[in-house]
């Protein structure tokens, strides 16, 4: 008698499934994919995508298998390497402007009467204008 096979994975795209499938072939699991023309037919999100399945009894070993699977092939950035962009927090545009600081007499004006938070040591709060919806913000540089 044959063995129940378990979902262990769905995917929407018929490559990454072929490429799992083919990791888990390769490793000695027998993989099968199912519901692939579903997706040819445009059904497949209905149905919940691409499945991949294995015997009961290899489905621990399959998911150890998967567990370091990347199906874009890009290995994972450090975060050290990725830049940061600066966007407007309202409208997500990229065009953005910083607005020159005000003199130092009307800041001190304006501390006298308004308390302010304090900053750390060698923190500068810089102040960006969206050139897209218009809106305001501060940010403190990291």
């Amino acid at each position: 008698m044959p063995e129940e096979l378990i979902t262990i994975a769905k995917f929407h795209n018929m490559g990454e499934a072929k490429l799992a499938q083919g990791k888990l072939i390769s490793a000695g699991i027998a993989a099968r994919v199912r519901d692939e023309n579903m997706v040819n037919l445009h059904l497949g999100i209905v149905v919940g995508g691409i499945r991949l399945q294995v015997p009961d009894s290899q489905v621990v070993r399959a998911l150890e298998v998967l567990d370091d699977f990347n199906p874009s092939g890009s290995e994972p950035e450090d975060e050290e390497d990725t830049e940061t962009v600066a966007c407007c927090p309202e409208c997500e545009s990229l065009e953005i402007r910083e607005i020159e600081s005000e003199s130092p007499r009307q800041i001190a004006l304006w501390s006298a009467a308004i308390p302010f938070p304090e900053l750390q040591q060698g923190e500068l709060l810089h102040r960006w204008k969206c050139l897209a919806c218009g809106y305001q913000w501060e940010a403190a540089d990291e």
